[in-house]
């Protein structure tokens, strides 16, 4: 595969290998065949609210990383209205969910 070094990818268009020492602790981010990932660099210039909510998760899970996919339960089309995220979220088996300025825990999660 052809290193990219320092280059930035704000929309997830480009794949990347992962190291080693990060599959584990990132591994739903990691596609199970190549080991590679599609990572959204977040700049806190052009996103400041989504930069630092990764700034403050890292402070908690030790990793600046999220998973940021597209949103939607196995047949359903992909999230479009904060309702749409609501009802998906209930459905699924999300602990939490980041809408907006919000954060939104299942009290009855196991």
């Amino acid at each position: 595969m052809h290193v990219i070094k320092n280059h930035k990818n704000p929309y997830m268009t480009i794949s990347f290998d992962v190291k080693k020492k990060y599959i584990d602790k990132i591994s739903a981010a990691v596609h199970p065949f190549d080991k590679t990932c599609r990572p959204q660099f977040v700049s806190k210039k052009i996103n400041p609210e989504y930069h630092n909510l990764i700034k403050e998760f890292k402070k908690i899970a030790k990793i600046g990383v999220l998973l940021n996919t597209s949103f939607n339960l196995h047949g359903e089309p992909i999230v479009f209205q904060p309702k749409d995220a609501i009802k998906s979220f209930l459905k699924s088996g999300l602990k939490y969910l980041y809408i907006g300025k919000y954060l939104v825990k299942k009290t009855n999660y196991k």
